[in-house]
């Protein structure tokens, strides 16, 4: 159509995937140029602003796009991924929420609407909105395993672990995937310790002390580098010694990091991504007990309890780190005496000795949700490693394994354990 700049914008977002950035950015704004109300326009040249380490600018991109069309939800989430203000932050997370509500309830929504405005909803802190939501829209799924994911994971959310373990039961596929021909490596130990080293850094010059600890700890303690079977790298902070600094705070100015929605200030942990890396921060705090770190606040959610330790500075892995003192007792604490031998099926969020006050229903939801990953992705090994390390009184029979599908029933599980 005459004005129409549809195929331009199809153009320059086929370049921006491809990296061409430059190119991307220069025909975004040749269609601004005429048409300066173009919001997809706006919100790709944000996008390309971004990623040539112009947050300020891609910000205003962003505010131009959601101020000229206040629907704009992809902008308002990119907002929130951008902006050094939490109060800013969290309006944008609840604006995007809510125009996907919108949308979802014109007609029959497809499952992708259901699956964003569920994870949106929860990233809003809005889970209990989020459940009903999906118990509304249940007949999109042609998947019923997508759909008790998801509701597993809005019910783990709202602390409601047994029955969030109950859905995560059901979504066990009842055969593994064939191993994938090629499968992406997202855990390289060389490309790991560069995240590791570069994190680790930006929290030292924010005025943090991050130490090792949990698998990265674990691996270059025992044998002097990342463990190569890991899911991520691991970093404490301990919450007294950061002179009331708060590290979501942190993450949310810093420009070089970028901020999971569903992470408020005070969280006692924060995963992100770190040059593709995926990273876990574990703030630790001092109690009664000893030094805690854990999930979230919810009560009895996972978290594990160690001996009050100090920390010392050591080499390990041809680096410099700060460690727990007593690192042996920290590992033996966290993977039980025999530490030292490699056992790449073991889970310390499901059989640390260290967990403490943990719903067992707690550790079966996570044990079924990372097995599930597993089943799909072909390595049934692991798969079967994580379900060994469910409560033993009443462990799930695997439907994977040997399973009837009419036998669909929740485990059930030990309530002592």
């Amino acid at each position: 159509m005459p004005g129409s700049h549809d195929s331009d914008i199809a153009d320059a977002s086929a370049l921006f995937r491809r990296g061409e950035t430059k190119a991307a950015r220069d025909l975004f704004e040749r269609v601004l140029g005429s048409a300066p109300c173009n919001i997809a326009a706006l919100h790709g040249l944000g996008l390309c602003l971004h990623a040539c380490d112009q947050r300020s600018g891609a910000i205003a991109s962003f505010r131009q796009a959601v101020a000229l069309d206040p629907f704009a939800w992809r902008s308002w989430q990119s907002i929130a991924d951008l902006t050094p203000d939490e109060a800013e932050r969290c309006h944008s997370i609840d604006q995007a929420a809510d125009i996907l509500i919108a949308s979802s309830q014109t007609g029959a929504p497809q499952t992708r609407t259901v699956r964003n405005v569920v994870r949106a909803l929860v990233c809003a802190r809005r889970s209990q909105q989020a459940l009903r939501l999906l118990q509304e829209h249940l007949s999109c799924f042609e998947d019923e395993a997508e759909a008790h994911v998801l509701i597993a994971g809005t019910l783990y959310a709202l602390g409601a672990f047994e029955t969030a373990a109950h859905h995560q039961y059901l979504a066990l596929p009842q055969s593994a995937a064939d191993p994938p021909v090629s499968c992406q490596v997202f855990f390289e130990p060389g490309r790991a310790m560069g995240a590791l080293l570069k994190l680790y850094s930006l929290l030292e010059a924010g005025g943090f002390r991050p130490f090792l600890v949990a698998g990265t700890l674990l691996g270059l303690v025992r044998s002097g580098r990342l463990l190569p079977h890991d899911r991520d790298i691991d970093i404490g902070l301990v919450r007294s010694d950061n002179g009331g600094k708060d590290v979501i705070d942190y993450i949310r100015t810093h420009p070089d990091l970028m901020l999971p929605h569903s992470a408020r200030p005070g969280d006692r942990y924060v995963g992100l991504t770190v040059d593709g890396i995926a990273a876990d921060i574990f703030v630790f705090d001092q109690t009664p007990s000893g030094l805690m770190c854990g999930f979230s606040d919810l009560p009895r959610d996972i978290q594990w309890c160690h001996s009050s330790f100090q920390l010392r500075s050591t080499r390990l892995g041809g680096h410099m780190f700060r460690i727990p003192a007593s690192a042996e007792t920290y590992l033996s604490e966290c993977y039980g005496p025999g530490w030292r031998v490699p056992d790449p099926g073991f889970a310390s969020a499901i059989s640390s000795p260290a967990l403490y006050r943990t719903s067992p229903h707690a550790v079966v939801y996570l044990a079924l949700a990372r097995a599930r990953t597993c089943l799909l992705t072909g390595n049934v090994e692991k798969a079967a490693a994580l379900l060994q390390q469910l409560p033993q009184t009443g462990r799930p029979k695997a439907r994977f394994l040997d399973r009837n599908k009419t036998g669909q029933t929740a485990p059930a599980i030990d309530r002592q354990a």
